[in-house]
This record gives structure tokens, sequence and C-alpha cells, in this order.
């Protein structure tokens, strides 16, 4: 591949997998630039949170079973290693900013482990598939580690598996990258993107009951995946589907809307990223198109909302957590209550990574704590993440790892559905829905 092209790349990779977790909140005053409300009234008899109580963790002290006040800096440490990319094209340093503050809750509220501060050994990939080769070095030599955090390591990522081979366990929220849900003794949470794409499919059978669905995708590397998980999904579920790509320089998109069918099809899925979003939504207008839209929350960003006249598309959105923006959330709102606490800033907080990252750490500070800090070493923690079934903070109230044979790593496949009701406001519709069965 050039080197010209690389940027271009990585940032196209990072885009799809913020697509399947959630995006900050964007409003803005305008009247939201859709004419699709249908998928709104359709969906409004679903559960928005139906979880019981005890599955939606607010209270981290309890979630953990650690012991109110600080860690004793007298103690040893308790190493946590963290790989992610950053610092260049495609980044997301806020998934070590959010790891990096529960790492200091931890310390300064809920006791360290056992007493015992815990300490982030950090180790980026900035934009070479074989720096993360360095990072499972750095990692494995690292005595005082005995298990890795993940952020979004889309790229390195075979490197990196390929030299932790297992010696340590990997515990991620999702998995990006593509050796991530097969890589041995790695547990992600939250899942990887085909299956949590299949969950397309159960929402719009069971609660659209659609029949004919049209999906437009951007045609790049990342968005063909994307939307082919997307249509296996669909049909999984018994749809019948059109598939329709477009240049990313397209502007017009009035063509490839009506090749897919989205005139006459039940729902319209676009998989795009932000002009791609705001095509779509000027096609659908102009056609008239006032069918479900059901989208990933790329097209939740400002670039979008300000394409549209100042807010976004009043659209159905697919994610892979709970939304920060979700105001009727508790878990959101214990989130966000913590990590201001511990300096998150309210921005930060509010990006998909960072709260993915607080959710990791905080399930390690789990299983430390119940191995206890004595006899915390990689086969103990292996063991202990093998055993989990949730809840996971901000996500889903079970899990499984090991479910699918695959994926091995793969120990989620849900994902819940927001309205978009204009000015910054979500409507959960959904609780946490599988891929068709």
């Amino acid at each position: 591949m050039p080197a010209t092209s690389r940027p271009r790349r990585l940032v196209l990779v990072s885009a799809v997998t913020t697509s399947l977790l959630g995006i900050s909140a964007c409003g803005g005053a305008s009247t939201p630039a859709s004419t699709s409300t249908a998928g709104s009234q359709a969906a409004s008899s679903s559960a928005a949170d139906s979880r019981p109580s005890s599955a939606v963790v607010t209270d981290y002290l309890r979630y953990v079973g650690g012991k109110a006040g600080k860690a004793d800096g007298s103690l040893s440490p308790i190493g946590l290693g963290w790989v992610n990319v950053e610092g260049g094209p495609g980044g997301n340093p806020e998934a070590t900013a959010g790891a990096r503050a529960a790492v200091k809750y931890v310390n300064e509220k809920l006791g360290g482990i056992g007493g015992h501060p815990l300490e982030l050994n950090v180790c980026t990939v900035v934009s070479a598939e074989e720096e993360g080769q360095k990072c499972g070095q750095q990692l494995l030599g690292d005595k005082s580690v005995s298990a890795i955090g993940v952020g979004n390591l889309y790229l390195g990522d075979a490197s990196f598996n390929a030299v932790v081979a297992g010696k340590k366990p990997v515990l991620v929220g999702v998995a990006t990258g593509p050796t991530m849900p097969t890589a041995k003794n790695t547990f992600s949470t939250f899942g990887d993107l085909p299956h949590i794409f299949g969950a397309w499919g159960t929402y719009s059978r069971d609660v659209l009951k659609a029949k004919t669905a049209a999906v437009i995708h951007t045609n790049t590397p990342g968005d063909k995946i994307a939307s082919s998980a997307a249509v296996k999904g669909l049909e999984a579920a018994g749809l019948t589907v059109k598939s329709v790509g477009f240049d990313a320089q397209a502007t017009d998109l009035i063509g490839p809307v009506t090749a897919a069918g989205a005139s006459t099809a039940d729902v319209v899925v676009p998989i795009t990223i932000g002009s791609g979003c705001v095509g779509v939504a000027k096609a659908l207008k102009q056609l008239g198109v006032t069918k479900p839209v059901v989208a990933t929350p790329l097209c939740m960003s400002p670039d979008v909302a300000q394409g549209l006249g100042g807010d976004l598309p009043a659209w159905t959105y697919g994610v892979a957590q709970t939304l920060t923006a979700d105001s009727s959330a508790a878990d959101s709102k214990a989130f966000l209550t913590a990590s201001a606490q511990v300096g998150l800033d309210k921005d930060t907080a509010a990006k998909v990574f960072a709260p993915l990252a607080w959710s990791t750490v905080l399930t390690y500070a789990k299983v430390f704590d119940s191995v206890g800090p004595e006899k915390i070493t990689p086969a103990t923690v292996t063991e202990q993440l093998r055993k989990f079934t949730g809840p996971v903070i901000m996500g889903a109230a079970e899990v499984k790892c090991g479910k699918y044979k695959d994926a091995p790593a793969v120990c989620n496949d849900q994902a819940r559905f927001y309205q978009y009701q204009g000015k910054g406001q979500f409507k959960p519709l959904t609780d946490w829905i599988r891929p068709p069965q």
C-alpha cells in the first residue's frame, strides 16, 4: 500500500469500528433533517431498558467487590498492561484517557486491588502494523503485568497477538482488529463487528416487521465489510436485501439510493460516514422516502449536522453500548459522574472509547479482587475471565465467552437501538437485541 494512502485507510478502519459503538451526542437548534419518522412510531412499543436493576451497573464499589477508600501506596502495585492505537491518523487517545481515569478511580475510591495500587503500563500503536509486536514484547516482558487491556487495536493486532499468543489474558471492549476474535485467551465483552451487526436483522424483523431492506454503503474497504455484515444479519432474519455502493467522493446520492430500492423497501440501512450520511439524508428527502432508517452512529457526527443545516438526521441508530447521551440511562449517569470525579473531562467522556475503556479496566478490577492480590497470575486471571458472564458496565446484562466456535474471543453479540429526536436528544427504543438465531 502506498504511504500516501495509509492515513486515509487508518481513518476509515477506525471509523467503521466506532460506528458500532456510539459517538458523542451532537445537536443543534434546527429541525431534524429527515422525514423518516416511521421507525420511531414502529418501535415505540419496545421496552427501553428492561434489564433488572442488578444488571445495570451504577455501584462500582459493589461491582468490583472492593473496599471504599484509597489504595495503600506502601504496597506493591498490581500491573495492568494497556495497548491502543493513538498518536496518528485514526487513533483514539480517549481510550487511554478513559483507562487512566478508571485506574485513578479504582485507586482513590475503590481501595485499589485488595489495598494494592493498580498501575497501568501503556503501549501505543501509531501507524504501523509491526508496532503491535513492540507492544506485545513490552507487556510480556513486564513481570508485574499479569493481564492486558485493549482500547481500539484495529491496527497492529496481528503482530501483537503473534507475540502475546495467549501467554497473558487480553480483555477488550470491542474486538476491532481482524485477528482479535480468534486470538487465544482473549475476551471481548462487547463483541465484534460481524456479530454485532446481526442485531440489525433482528430489529428490522421483530420491531419494524420489515420484509425488505435497502442497504446503501460507501465503496471503501471498511464500509464494505460493515455493509456485508449488515446484509448477512438482515438476510438471516428473513429479509430480502438489495445492497448498493457509491463512491466516497459522490455528493448526489439519488442514483444509488434509488438503485437500492429505498423508495419501496420497508427499512433503509445506510453504512457510511460524514458526507455520505448527508447525501443519503438529502436523497431520501428528495425522493419522499418516509420508511424507517436504521443507521450506525457514524451519522451522528458534527459534520453531518452541519451539512444538514444544524441538526442530525432523525433516524434510528444501533449501538453496542449504552449511549452517554442517553439521559434516561442510570449507568450512563453513573459513568459521567464517577469519571468527572477523577478528572475525565466531559468532552472526552462523551467519546465512545472512553467509557469502553472504563468498562474494561473496572472489569479487570472485579476479576483481580475476586482472585486476590497475592494470587494474581496470567493463569488465575484467565480462569476468572472464562467464567465471566456479566453484567458489563454500560453493556449487556449477560455475556457468554466462547459462544462462537469461529470467534472464540467474542463474548457478546448484542446491540441497542435509539431514536434521535432532535437537539441532542435520544430516546432508547429497545433493550439489548441479539442477531437472528
